[in-house]
């Protein structure tokens, strides 16, 4: 059998009863059987390491090309290890997946596009924003932050955050940005006045991450 692992917490947050329970090949078939872990999170932090705040709908793509589609999906973002969940059981997805599309809510239109092989510095799933001659992606970050401390007027508690950082990929090189006009002029500076004409006639505010990346899209479908 396969093996399929899962945490929703890292090992000093959380608990483990492990049973083994190999899954019905009818209900996703055999890349997708292994062990059921069952995990009790420890109240000592606040929330969990999840990205989504609700379970996903998307569509996995293994390295041999097969799809799959999955109706619970999650981003472990302590981990950065994608889990599904069946029957109130949650599983950890193999190494043996290429791309994961995310469907962001009732538009389909609305995908997030994860892939482990576009940051040069690591094999970690990030999103993909746009691709082109440069590739922007986002990575996810979630870990507890702060300590337990109450003294009787002031109470703080040790919480999960979620940080994300935006890089711009040229010539396999990740620099982390911006959204702002000067990060757009210095990675488009070959194309300057193309890119000025077209945030002027769309009336694009590029400090905002939808009309950023409408700017970088162009970019890239005007070529070098």
């Amino acid at each position: 059998m396969r093996k399929l692992i899962f945490t929703l917490l890292s090992s000093g947050f959380i608990s483990l009863a492990i049973a083994q329970t190999p899954m019905s090949p009818n209900v996703l078939g055999e890349p997708f059987q292994g062990q059921h872990f069952k995990a009790k999170a420890d109240n000592d932090v606040e929330g969990d390491p999840l990205v989504f705040g609700d379970w996903k709908k998307g569509e996995v793509t293994l390295k041999n090309g097969e799809h799959y589609p999955i109706q619970k999906m999650n981003l472990d973002g302590q981990r950065n290890r994608f889990l599904y969940q069946i029957n109130d059981s949650i599983y950890e997805f193999q190494d043996n997946i290429r791309e994961i599309k995310i469907y962001n809510g009732d538009d389909a239109n609305s995908i997030i596009v994860f892939r482990n092989n576009v940051d040069p510095e690591s094999d970690n799933f990030v999103a993909l924003l746009d691709t082109g001659k440069i590739t922007i992606f986002e990575t996810y970050d979630k870990k507890p932050e702060g300590e337990n401390y109450s003294n009787g007027i002031v109470n703080n508690t040790r919480k999960y955050v979620l940080h994300t950082t935006q890089y711009a990929l040229i010539n396999k090189v990740a620099n982390p940005i911006k959204f702002n006009s000067s990060t757009l002029e210095d990675l488009t500076s070959d194309k300057k006045k193309e890119v000025e004409a077209f945030v002027k006639e769309n009336k694009l505010k590029v400090k905002k991450e939808p009309d950023f990346l409408k700017a970088i899209n162009y970019y890239n479908s005007i070529g070098s």
